[in-house]
């Protein structure tokens, strides 16, 4: 009997072993799910309007060159503004600086992204950190564009907007070079509760 038992367990390891899975325990994973909208009312808290989260947004804002003289009515556009340039320009140059320092003979510029599986430590995560930031743009542009259209002036949308730039270029980031995994999933976990947060509102008009 014990024997069938084995016999079954050993096809059942086969069969997910051929399914690619060589570590079953890692599907305990998904149940860090919740977390998205546990962090919900944290985000809620931190963004309160006159908030320390205000005054930082409006701060950061006043002192970038080129958007000194934005008004709180473009708010969304200054962040968005701030986001891409983050986003596509100043990670993607470092990204692409790991790439050169993880060769000997430096970058290809012909053939880039050919040797970028044998990237490792911080040459990779900068690459990892950049294309990381890249794949959660989508989900702000689409919140900014919404809130922009639906509700400029509510101060608490705009406020979980920026809570979520600046968890992202601020905290997320730097996390993710200096290789520090709980502020980095932290900080990922609140940023996308932030912009969940935004979708959620104008669903029901608050």
């Amino acid at each position: 009997m014990s024997k069938e038992v084995k016999t079954q367990a050993e096809k059942s390891s086969e069969k997910a072993r051929g399914n690619g899975i060589v570590n079953p325990s890692g599907g305990f994973a998904v149940f860090y799910t919740p977390l998205y909208l546990a962090f919900i009312p944290v985000t809620s808290y931190l963004t309160r309007p006159s908030g320390i989260l205000e005054k930082t947004i409006t701060t950061t804002i006043k002192y970038t060159p080129g958007l000194s003289t934005t008004t709180p009515a473009r708010t969304i556009p200054a962040l968005s503004a701030l986001y891409v340039f983050f986003t596509f320009g100043a990670s993607g140059v470092f990204s692409v600086a790991g790439q050169a320092m993880s060769r000997q003979s430096g970058l290809d510029d012909s053939n880039p992204r050919e040797f970028v599986t044998q990237m490792r430590g911080l040459p990779q995560r900068l690459r990892s950190a950049h294309l990381h930031l890249m794949e959660n743009f989508a989900g702000f542009a689409l919140a900014a564009a919404l809130a922009q259209t639906l509700a400029p002036g509510d101060r608490q949308v705009v406020n979980l907007l920026g809570l979520h730039v600046l968890l992202k270029c601020a905290v997320h980031y730097p996390a993710y070079l200096a290789n520090v995994p709980p502020v980095r999933t932290l900080a990922h976990v609140a940023a996308t509760a932030s912009v969940i947060n935004v979708l959620w509102r104008l669903a029901v008009g608050q």
